[in-house]
């Protein structure tokens, strides 16, 4: 106890500044009794999926934050935005969802010199908290619960799953948090990494500390992608996938919003308006798709994947407006909290099925990731895109009904 005090005091002496530092590591000063906390946020409209932030680093997406070996670091997911984000950490980028090792308690640390907590169950692992209380029984830390061996129960199992429950109901089931002690490791010099444990790609590096300073300083392993950069027009909207599909666009009809405000009547209303006819540009192009591998499953999936994209883009564009106001602490129901909740529902629900719908593709039909034919709408010859013909005022009609959009168009495959 007298060393950890020791280690902790030197550690706050020497890490005076919280933030991201000029070696690019973000540190945070936020440690009481022997604990240092980051505070997890997700931004979701960094990437597809949303990164990471801790509010201890500013305004960065998944930004390589910093560990002092020996110290207690605690990852609280009190915000409402960890919601479907359990944080996990692994030795390499995405954790188990890449095949890859975890830290936990039977896995020792690449190339470190002793492994025998393999045998023991008492390697460097997190430990996870529901409302300020364990729900493992595994411990290294002696001020947490007794040292453990031949426990493996870190929480984890406890911890992920309630992270699919509604989204009213895990509010109110307290603060989560994880706390991870990493120890200083001999053999051992790599980083580490946290990630999501339901949404894959969306990991960041940890990079250990030993007296303030990396034990590596490259960065190794490597994370195998890089991160989502949203075009400036879908930083705009808040949405991702749309710069290609503003309108006008080979593949769609001239809009699918009607009666639209002028910009200096109702400059935001007519700005989201433009988004909505670009997401919806994105989808209908989208699901306009071959049948080459011979699958009506197949099929599904290639066409439900762009309409699944089309509501998240969509949930985030109206989260972006800023203009539903959620008070959870009002008295009577609040419509824009129930609106707020279905909002995050299909951001996070969706972009998981997404990427499970991805992986049926990628492991049932390998030669067909996607298969998206081009599809042009037919030019009437007036500068009008449309059916053409004594039917057109119906056509435009028909467009204008935001979930029949397809169904008047006359289409050519090209």
């Amino acid at each position: 106890m007298k060393l950890q005090s020791l280690i902790f005091a030197t550690f706050l002496a020497q890490n005076a500044l919280a933030g991201i530092g000029e070696d690019g590591i973000c540190r945070t000063t936020a440690c009481v009794n022997n604990e240092c906390t980051f505070n997890v946020k997700l931004d979701l409209m960094a990437g597809e999926l949303g990164y990471y932030t801790f509010e201890e680093c500013g305004d960065v997406a998944n930004p390589t934050i910093g560990m002092e070996v020996g110290v207690r670091y605690r990852f609280l997911q009190s915000d409402i935005s960890n919601w479907y984000h359990p944080i996990g950490f692994g030795y390499e980028a995405d954790g188990a969802h890449d095949a890859k090792d975890e830290v936990e308690p039977g896995v020792a640390a690449p190339g470190a010199s002793d492994e025998s907590c393999i045998d023991s169950l008492t390697c460097p692992s997190p430990m996870y908290f529901k409302d300020g209380t364990y729900v493992g029984s595994y411990s290294n830390d002696a001020d947490i619960l007794p040292l453990t061996s031949g426990d493996e129960d870190f929480g984890l199992d406890n911890y992920e799953p309630l992270f699919f429950y509604p989204l009213d109901a895990w509010l109110e089931m307290g603060d989560f948090s994880a706390t991870l002690t990493y120890p200083d490791t001999p053999g051992f010099g790599g980083d580490i990494f946290y990630f999501c444990h339901i949404h894959q790609y969306m990991t960041g590096r940890i990079k250990l500390l030993k007296n303030d300073v990396a034990v590596q300083l490259n960065n190794k392993p490597d994370i195998p992608y890089r991160y989502d950069e949203p075009s400036e027009y879908d930083s705009k909207c808040g949405t991702y996938g749309l710069d290609m599909f503003q309108l006008p666009h080979a593949e769609c009809p001239d809009r699918f919003v009607c009666s639209v405000p002028g910009a200096d009547a109702n400059p935001e209303l007519a700005h989201f308006s433009d988004c909505i006819d670009s997401m919806n540009c994105h989808m209908f192009a989208g699901m306009t798709t071959n049948v080459n591998a011979g699958s009506e499953a197949a099929l599904f999936l290639h066409q439900m994947i762009p309409h699944h994209q089309n509501a998240v883009n969509m949930s985030k564009a109206l989260v972006k407006t800023k203009t539903v106001n959620c008070d959870r602490d009002a008295e009577e129901e609040d419509l824009d909290c129930a609106l707020e909740t279905i909002l995050r529902e299909i951001i996070n629900v969706q972009n998981a099925q997404i990427q499970a719908m991805r992986g049926i593709l990628a492991e049932k039909y390998p030669s067909y990731p996607k298969d998206d034919c081009t599809v042009e709408i037919q030019d009437n010859g007036n500068g009008s895109r449309n059916k053409g013909g004594s039917e057109s005022s119906a056509f435009q009609n028909t467009i204008g009904m935001a979930g029949l959009g397809a169904a008047g168009l006359v289409l050519s495959v090209v």
